[in-house]
């Protein structure tokens, strides 16, 4: 529980910072930031944690998993076992199928990379994001149960690393941080509170790392301030900007529910190109590019977008005077998701408490930082975590024990 409060207010408040660091440059491309905008995002805040403390205080008292004398000790090392090799078919996909060894050979930017994937793109992200996810957040559950002893703890110490090192090809400073919080979430009773920092620190550092290879950047000390950048005032950006552009609302800003449907689905119902400028109503992220980047031919393209927070979101919908309405719907949404998944402790049901999990970590949770609320409902979600429910029933599968 401590962990998931942690990456909750990581998601909601390390934007809020970014208006205290929104530089001048930034101000001339993206606008600037009223003390308006500063209390009514501190405002946003109190919302949603006030109604989450409501809805998940009464859950977080259920005991989380602990150790299951009854449950088999040589299914649960088939658990772990399968978790590696689920872990190393991704790994071999990502690379080799995709292609994404081209990212850390530098031969293509992270950007490029995406848009040469195409329709394969919409699996890429399942195989270098849920799939890890789920699967070491799955591991953690039994190893929870298991009697922890030495083998099954170096078996899963090794799940995380393959994880981690997914989320490193993929190029994304983030990603890896990404995959593994679901697992850190699925842990959070076992682990003490300075390693909690300690993990922490060892994830700014591969960031900080990550920022300083892909990107180019001289010195590490210039990747660290990157890194804390891009969580706070770069994440800021693309908010300042339907603030400044849309004080009222965004004009047919409905449109932009469409993107449940993913870009495809949302260009055939619209009959706009999905690199038409019209199409960019759709999808909130690229029209804020558009409208403020100096390269507009990138945001059409896709190879560009600027990050909305939730509270930019909704602005975007509700005008900068009733954003609050967003923000109960916000703090509704996320605190009856974490409610649900705590309640969903139980050892007759693991791939349910799982699945939940990653909804809340790989799903809501970012969305407060930079997502839309179509992906909360979208069909590319429900075709995740349909693919994610297959992987999980084979791995569990116990054919080879009957």
């Amino acid at each position: 529980m401590k962990i998931l409060m942690g990456f909750l207010f990581m998601y909601l408040i390390m934007p809020f910072f970014g208006c205290f660091n929104f530089s001048l440059p930034m101000q001339r491309t993206y606008g600037t930031i009223d003390d308006y905008f500063i209390t009514s995002y501190a405002i946003h805040i109190i919302i949603i944690l006030i109604i989450v403390f409501i809805l998940v205080a009464p859950a977080s008292k259920i005991s989380d998993f602990s150790y299951d004398a009854t449950i088999d000790e040589k299914f649960i090392n088939q658990i772990l076992n399968r978790s590696i090799l689920a872990l190393f078919v991704a790994m071999f996909i990502e690379l080799f199928v995709f292609g994404a060894i081209n990212i850390l050979l530098m031969k293509v930017g992270r950007g490029d990379f995406r848009i040469t994937l195409g329709p394969l793109g919409f699996f890429y992200n399942f195989f270098t994001t849920y799939m890890p996810a789920g699967v070491i957040a799955f591991a953690s559950v039994y190893y929870n149960l298991s009697d922890k002893r030495k083998e099954f703890t170096i078996k899963l110490i090794f799940i995380y690393l393959l994880a981690i090192i997914i989320g490193v090809l993929t190029g994304y400073k983030y990603t890896a941080l990404l995959i593994t919080s679901a697992g850190l979430v699925q842990m959070s009773s076992k682990i003490k509170t300075k390693y909690i920092l300690l993990i922490g620190a060892a994830f700014l550092s591969l960031m900080t790392f990550s920022a300083y290879y892909f990107m180019k950047m001289d010195d590490p000390t210039t990747a660290l301030g990157y890194v804390f950048a891009r969580a706070t005032s770069v994440a800021l950006q693309g908010s300042v900007v339907v603030y400044n552009y849309f004080p009222e609302g965004g004009e047919d800003s409905l449109l932009a529910l469409l993107y449940a449907f993913g870009n495809r689905i949302a260009s055939l119902i619209t009959g706009y190109s999905v690199t038409d400028v019209e199409f960019l109503k759709i999808n909130i992220t690229r029209l804020v590019g558009y409208l403020s980047y100096p390269e507009a031919d990138k945001a059409l393209s896709g190879a560009f977008n600027l990050t909305v927070t939730n509270f930019g979101e909704g602005v975007y919908y509700f005008g900068k005077y009733k954003y609050f309405i967003f923000s109960i719907i916000t703090g509704l949404i996320l605190g009856l998701s974490i409610r649900a998944y705590l309640q969903s402790r139980d050892k007759d049901n693991t791939i349910k408490h799982v699945m939940l999990n990653i909804y809340v970590m790989i799903i809501v949770l970012p969305w407060l930082m930079g997502g839309v609320i179509g992906s909360l409902f979208g069909i590319p979600t429900v075709v995740y975590m349909s693919l994610l429910y297959i992987v999980l029933k084979l791995i569990k599968s116990k054919f080879i024990f009957e």
